[in-house]
């Protein structure tokens, strides 16, 4: 045992490559998820979202580490370990859901995206308490540095309010000059060296408080106010989408993948302990701590449940500086992933309840850049907003978008030509990368051929 410990600290330390990539991929995914808080949603739904947050995140901590205990594991390392490991939150299965419904808008909804941020910085600071004891009682790690770098991330937030934005909309980027026919706008370019030199610097200073995934957020988060909305990170994910995306495969496949003991995780004790660990503390936990939100308390509780990388990172981290055994590490896997299972079904099925109770079938989907940044192709039914004003070619016409439009025509009067509406089709044939545009005034008016033609060529 003290061979296999001392194996995994020293690869802890100097990890291979594809662990160095995976760790990479982890850190660009959290600078990401910073860019997405908004500081003027969170004032909006305001305390009880908080008060959702912190719940979502002390009641997993305190019940995983009970049942830790009561499995004959000590306190800390293991319950510790194990109960921070079940705290963190992901809800994009969540918001994806949310965006199709046309609900996102809504208090709920607006709740379940602050409860969530404010969840993954609660997260951060106990991932960051968690890895500083180190073993040992230490007052400057265990106390003075998160302290530190609790006010560090309140002066990083005042500054991504009221500095960054001033500084690079009204300072940096006018001096920049534009150059014409580039792919890439030359300033677009400046504020991308900046997000990296940002997200650097940050990630170097709560490095020595803890972790670097901590400065990774706060950087994330100093994007979040520049003009346009959404640019920033639309500049971000078009340079790093794919790249992060590998980054994160490699991160499951080499780093969580690898370190689980397969005889350990498939043995029947695991499964049972990791079933009630997963029932409980991580799956109820979390539904219960927005029992007051009134009528949509399940909706944002069961949106609370999802888990994602980070939840496995902390897991993965643990088992490597010797905080979690290998039976324990098992346990704590299955419990994540009865919630990663488990959360999208249910949420599905109470938020088409809810959505019912509450008369809001008729909705539209939110098409807002955050879920259409999802697909690397652009909705065909929609100009760039560079050519949105400009009269639409005919010649650009996709063959496919023809056929259809030949096609409804046909149906609606067979023995009558119709020509092919120009608006029903895309401006080009190349599919682009998408823009943080996209709303449903930037679609083009449809042909009045037929209405079976209109519903294909929109779609």
């Amino acid at each position: 045992k003290t061979c296999h410990a001392e194996i995994s600290h020293e690869c802890q330390l100097t990890p291979d490559v594809f662990t160095l990539i995976g760790h990479a991929g982890v850190a660009l995914m959290i600078f990401e998820s910073g860019m997405h808080f908004d500081f003027e949603k969170a004032k909006k739904v305001g305390f009880r979202a908080c008060c959702v947050a912190v719940l979502g995140t002390i009641l997993p901590l305190v019940a995983g580490t009970l049942l830790t205990m009561a499995y004959q594991k000590p306190f800390f390392p293991m319950g510790v370990a194990a109960g921070t490991a079940l705290a963190p939150t992901s809800v994009g299965i969540a918001l994806r859901l949310l965006g199709e419904a046309g609900v996102l808008k809504e208090d709920f909804g607006q709740a379940i995206i602050t409860a969530a941020f404010v969840d993954d910085i609660l997260s951060l600071v106990l991932f960051n308490v968690l890895f500083s004891l180190g073993g040992e009682f230490d007052v400057v790690q265990v106390v003075v540095n998160p302290v530190v770098g609790v006010v560090i991330m309140l002066l990083a937030m005042y500054a991504a309010m009221k500095f960054w934005p001033r500084f690079i909309n009204g300072y940096l980027l006018p001096k920049i000059p534009e150059i014409e026919g580039v792919k890439v706008a030359r300033r677009d370019e400046v504020l991308f060296l900046l997000m990296f030199l940002l997200l650097l610097a940050y990630a170097s200073v709560t490095h020595f408080l803890g972790t670097h995934l901590w400065g990774c957020f706060i950087a994330g988060m100093s994007f979040a106010c520049l003009q346009p909305a959404h640019h920033a990170h639309h500049v971000w994910q078009r340079q790093t989408k794919r790249v992060t995306s590998w980054m994160i495969r490699i991160f499951f496949a080499c780093t969580v993948a690898f370190s689980i003991p397969i005889s350990k995780l498939l043995s029947v004790e695991a499964l049972w302990k990791g079933s009630i660990m997963g029932i409980g503390p991580c799956i109820l936990t979390k539904v219960f701590c927005a029992l007051f939100m009134g009528d949509a308390r399940w909706v944002i509780g069961w949106a609370m449940v999802g888990r994602a990388e980070f939840a496995y990172l902390i897991a993965q981290m643990a088992a490597a500086s010797n905080m979690l055994d290998e039976e324990m590490f098992s346990v704590v896997i299955w419990a994540l992933l009865w919630a990663t299972v488990v959360a999208p079904l249910v949420f599905r099925f109470v938020l088409n309840s809810h959505i019912k109770a509450q008369g809001l079938e008729d909705k539209p989907p939110n098409r807002s850049f955050f879920f259409w940044s999802e697909s690397p192709r652009r909705w065909r039914g929609a100009p760039s907003p560079e050519k949105a004003s400009l009269p639409l070619d005919p010649k650009g016409a996709t063959p496919e978008a023809l056929e259809i439009m030949e096609a409804g025509a046909a149906k609606a009067d067979p023995n009558k030509a119709v020509e092919p509406s120009v608006e029903a089709v895309a401006t080009t044939a190349e599919i682009e990368e998408p823009v943080p545009t996209m709303s449903p005034q930037s679609t083009p008016e449809l042909s009045t051929a037929s209405p079976e033609m209109n519903s294909k060529a929109q779609l």
